[in-house]
């Protein structure tokens, strides 16, 4: 056996499908159905979704189209528009289509809880050796703890499907500020006459919630009714080192998401496809993966560190920046902000105070 993947989620299946290719794979799926529990909101951009459908037939899954996002300061009193075309897509459906792609290139358990012995795989119907393991299960990975990689840590997501007015149900919205969250941000993502409207935090995501929902000064006029639907997930908290000569793992369980929004897929394609073309050396595999997206991973903690600013900081940073053309910025790539240096330096020059506290405490 040249691979077995631990894990069925989407990185899982894109490892399959790509290393299935060329090499004799196993994949396991400990639960019946891959993407149960769901652990995301399901917004990805517009090229994430042309590269899935590379993979599966992603179309089945397409709940929405977006053209952009308003972003909310912490007394919702300042709303910035950024266009960026992107799509919702239902995630417990395009990990059952992507997993069924990979059960084409792979032999696939469904049910089968693996545990190790060393090197060797059993669950309660089988035992083989890998030449190469994948670990593919999540922040709360196996394969990461037997094989003793560095833990991730991770923010809990919390999720609730309602009834919510969108100021356009083309533009999700995004809610900053200490009331909202304590470390990252909250949002809204329009499906017609409902929403997904959910909060990331370090902790009590269900009080930011429901304070989001009751007090916001935007948001708790336009929800209307009660919870039509409840998720709760974690999100990694950083990437880590992924790779040893026999063991590596992708997605979540390597901390493999984007710092500032915390959505993994279009990060995971990448892996998956740096791993097919490195297989079987896999300290390749994390070198080329770290020489495309270090980058990306470097400017998306400095913008993540903004949300954690107080919110007089915050208010002034959103009116410094009220008429922002976010032209040219793409929700994958957040080293694309350089390209807007020179407007951003302009307008801090004109905040003296603000700019002192930026350089203080983004570097």
């Amino acid at each position: 056996m040249d691979a077995a993947i631990v894990g069925g989620g989407p990185a899982g299946s894109l490892a399959a499908i790509l290393l299935g290719k060329r090499y004799d794979v196993v994949l396991f799926e400990e639960h019946q159905t891959p993407g149960f529990p769901v652990q995301c909101a399901g917004l990805i951009s517009d090229n994430c979704y042309r590269k899935l459908k590379e993979y599966c037939n992603a179309k089945k899954a397409l709940e929405n189209r977006v053209k952009g996002a308003f972003f909310f300061s912490p007394s919702a009193s300042v709303a910035l528009e950024g266009r960026g075309e992107a799509v919702v897509v239902e995630r417990k459906l395009l990990d059952a289509l992507l997993f069924e792609k990979a059960a084409e290139r792979a032999d696939v358990f469904v049910k089968e809880k693996v545990k190790f012995y060393g090197f060797k795989i059993r669950t309660s119907l089988r035992g083989l050796l890998a030449e190469k393991i994948i670990g593919a299960d999540g922040v709360n990975s196996t394969v990461s703890r037997h094989f003793k990689f560095p833990k991730p840590g991770f923010f809990t997501a919390v999720q609730a499907e309602m009834r919510f007015e969108a100021l356009d149900e083309e533009y999700v919205e995004l809610y900053f500020g200490e009331k909202w969250s304590d470390s990252f941000f909250a949002y809204a993502i329009p499906l017609g006459d409902t929403a997904r409207i959910g909060v990331v935090s370090r902790s009590n995501p269900m009080q930011y919630l429901k304070n989001l929902v009751e007090k916001h000064p935007s948001v708790s006029g336009r929800v209307k009714g009660s919870v039509i639907e409840l998720n709760i997930g974690a999100i990694p908290e950083r990437l880590v080192k992924f790779s040893k000569e026999k063991v590596a793992l992708i997605g979540d369980s390597a901390g493999m998401v984007k710092p500032y929004t915390g959505g993994g897929l279009y990060y995971l394609l990448v892996a998956a496809e740096k791993l097919a073309e490195s297989f079987p050396n896999l300290r390749e595999y994390e070198k080329r993966y770290l020489s495309e997206m270090k980058n990306e991973y470097r400017f998306g903690y400095l913008v993540r560190k903004l949300y954690s600013f107080p919110d007089e900081k915050l208010e002034q940073l959103f009116s410094a920046m009220s008429d922002f053309d976010f032209a040219g910025v793409h929700m994958d790539s957040p080293s694309t902000l350089i390209r807007k240096v020179t407007d951003v330096s302009l307008r801090l020059l004109k905040r003296p105070s603000l700019a002192f506290y930026l350089l203080k405490n983004l570097i």
